[in-house]
């Protein structure tokens, strides 16, 4: 391993995660840690302290990473440098960085092909400029774009090329034989491939699907004193395109509970506000991790949480006007 200075970048270096060899790594020795920028995973920081990164699995992270990662491209300006974290609370003046743990990727990793193909057609789509473009994968986004299982779960080695291609070659297989899709794989990396009219199709059928699931739980105490924060959190999921669903603003002819789970069952994520330490809001966080929605969990600085979701990362706010910022950007961050 080669170790470098803090602040110098080691140029076509190997991604940890994927194996792309054109990324770039930074060896960072207080915390000891990586920071990568890799042109298929995006920007990403590993800590070497801590067991947080071993715990989640290289074979779900690698197509995470592909789908939801930070591209320098993409980011909005060049004050805003966000990446991913295997550091808890970690707090950086040079950018913005958003805790990941095996949790959350577990979360979001499809588990039935039907769930897979879906995500590769929507991704696909946000590749290509306009209907009929011809799209290019290289090899080690072809493998974290179709869900290729890279790494061994017996040993965590790296698995054999004609083992990875075989993966390669099934999804495109199903796509192709499917109609979603058309083009060719050469030397593992994905030529002109185009979304058929067929596969168009089924990306408009998942969007009307989803259409209605912009409405979010807000689970908190709720009363005169809990106006400023209400209202602060609402303007953080609205400025991010949500719909915040408050429950005692909803109108309903049920008991509160049924149509309190009712509301969490048909949220996209849900957003609790610990503060109060209401049991309510633990109940509605506990259901919400337990259909397997995103939670997205506030506190107030002055505020101890309970040891049991104290390690989840949380906003930690100090006044109300700060939350709407870092609650969109959350949002942004985290949701799909």
């Amino acid at each position: 391993m080669i170790v470098v200075e803090r602040g110098v970048i080691m140029e076509n270096n190997m991604c940890m995660v994927c194996g792309n060899k054109n990324a770039k790594v930074e060896q960072i020795h207080d915390p000891v840690s990586k920071f990568i920028n890799c042109p298929v995973c995006g920007m990403y920081k590993i800590s070497e302290e801590n067991s947080n990164f071993k715990m989640i699995d290289k074979n779900k992270l690698a197509s995470f990473l592909f789908y939801k990662g930070f591209k320098e491209h993409t980011l909005p300006g060049n004050n805003e440098r966000r990446y991913y974290t295997t550091i808890e609370n970690e707090t950086n003046s040079g950018g913005m960085p958003i805790y990941i743990d095996s949790l959350m990727v577990d979360s979001w990793y499809p588990c039935t092909l039907s769930e897979k193909t879906d995500k590769i057609l929507l991704k696909l789509n946000d590749l290509s400029e306009y209907m009929g473009d011809k799209i290019g994968l290289d090899r080690e986004a072809l493998y974290s774009c179709f869900f290729v299982d890279r790494f061994n779960p017996v040993n965590g080695e790296r698995r054999c090329e004609d083992e990875l291609e075989t993966q390669a070659m099934y999804m495109f297989d199903y796509l192709s034989e499917n109609g979603y899709v058309q083009g060719k794989i050469l030397d593992n990396n994905l030529n002109n491939l185009i979304i058929t009219p067929k596969g168009y199709c089924r990306i408009e059928e998942w969007q009307r699907k989803i259409s209605k699931g912009n409405d979010v739980l807000v689970a908190m105490k709720f009363g005169d004193d809990t106006k400023k924060l209400r209202e602060a959190i609402r303007q953080g999921i609205s400025e991010a395109k949500y719909n915040a669903i408050f429950i005692d603003e909803v109108e309903h002819n049920e008991f509160i509970t049924p149509e309190l789970l009712k509301h969490i069952r048909d949220s996209k994520f849900v957003v609790v506000d610990l503060t109060h330490q209401n049991n309510g809001a633990y109940f509605e966080e506990g259901y919400a991790m337990g259909l397997g929605k995103t939670v997205i969990q506030l506190c107030k600085k002055s505020t101890k949480l309970h040891f049991d979701i104290a390690q989840k990362n949380t906003i930690i706010w100090e006044r109300e006007e700060d939350i709407p910022l870092r609650l969109k950007n959350r949002i942004d961050a985290t949701i799909e």
